[in-house]
């Protein structure tokens, strides 16, 4: 799973067995270490029905929570390619969350492994 943080923007980018786990098991992580020791996690977790999305940062841990109806729905869509919500910041502003589906790049990279990633709808161009 990729992470991109971005001002008050969170992005996940998961592979396909990573949404396939997300809608099967109700929950992806991806890990970050580092030379202290420190691990930095984040995680992609279903929430029960009724539930609004969410999402928290404690002990070097960040979650996106979505309802679990909407990532199975995704999951087994292939027309669609993303998920996007919205919370509401203390001082008015907005977090923006937006978790998509991780697409093999058009000009491939020599040091990054694609083969678990998304064919990229325009390589059909």
């Amino acid at each position: 799973m990729k992470l991109r943080l971005q001002n008050d923007s969170v992005r996940l980018r998961l592979s396909q067995s990573e949404v396939v786990a997300a809608a099967q098991h109700g929950i992806v992580e991806g890990r970050t270490r580092f030379p202290d020791g420190s691990v930095f996690t984040f995680a992609l977790e279903a929430l029960d029905k009724g539930a609004a999305p969410s999402a928290s940062y404690t002990r070097d841990r960040m979650v996106v929570k979505l309802p679990a109806a909407e990532i199975s729905g995704w999951a087994s869509d292939d027309e669609s390619v993303s998920l996007h919500g919205e919370l509401e910041l203390p001082d008015g502003g907005l977090l923006r969350l937006l978790v998509e589906k991780d697409f093999k790049c058009a000009i491939p990279r020599d040091d990054e492994d694609q083969s678990d990633l998304f064919a990229n709808p325009q390589s059909a161009r």
